[in-house]
């Protein structure tokens, strides 16, 4: 089993180590059998914990879901950030973040899983992770690149078509001319028109970020 978020909380208090845990069990059993076929138990025997305990963290299987879709999802989206620092342009960073995303998803497979089971029961733009995305889409907008209305229903169409790539690609291989569409169909679904996309995806794919090959490592090593 995977003990990503237990070794993210090495040094913090024990209830902090034992919600890590829970949530890198409930990431194994979910991935392997989906949200909906899994069960509490399951989650537990993984951890090698009580019933009891997983309660003393977590309200019910839902809860546990939405945490653990979180916890990867706000993962993934700090290191993009972070990674970033150097990117200045709101266009740039969103093709990037978006390309970057979907890979990084795919290398790590059980994240990847359980984001796309997640997403066929709740909406992605209500996790904490895509208000970085805003907040890239907002910048672009005050750099006068885009002239968009950034609110729920932009950012709930931008993650229909980023877990669209990404489930399309969970069975098989990473597709890079997969992930320049989808790319490409969010810079159109921001305003650009088809040449714009084009050009600004050639422009931006020379950004070592855009290498698939690398832009997993990070995380996937822990997994």
């Amino acid at each position: 089993m995977q003990t990503y978020f237990r070794t993210q909380s090495i040094g913090s208090n024990k209830r902090a180590r034992t919600r890590g845990m829970l949530i890198d069990s409930a990431i194994e059993v979910f991935s392997t059998k989906g949200i909906e076929d899994a069960s509490i138990n399951e989650i537990t025997a993984m951890a090698g914990m009580a019933n009891g305990t997983f309660y003393n963290h977590f309200k019910d299987k839902d809860d546990v879901a939405y945490a653990s879709t979180e916890a990867i999802a706000l993962e993934i989206a700090k290191q993009l950030n972070d990674r970033m620092n150097d990117l200045d342009q709101g266009v740039s960073r969103v093709v990037v973040a978006s390309w970057s995303f979907i890979c990084i998803a795919l290398a790590a497979r059980p994240w990847g899983r359980v984001l796309v089971s997640q997403y066929q029961r709740r909406p992605v733009a209500e996790s904490s992770a895509f208000e970085y995305m805003r907040g890239d889409i907002q910048r672009a907008v005050t750099q006068r690149n885009l002239d968009v209305t950034v609110d729920w229903f932009l950012l709930e169409q931008i993650a229909a078509l980023m877990m669209t790539a990404l489930r399309g690609m969970l069975g098989g291989e990473l597709r890079t001319e997969l992930l320049a569409r989808t790319c490409e169909n969010i810079l159109r679904l921001l305003g650009m028109t088809p040449l714009q996309a084009k050009r600004e995806l050639a422009r931006v794919s020379r950004h070592a970020l855009l290498d698939p090959n690398a832009s997993g490592v990070a995380i996937s090593s822990e997994i």
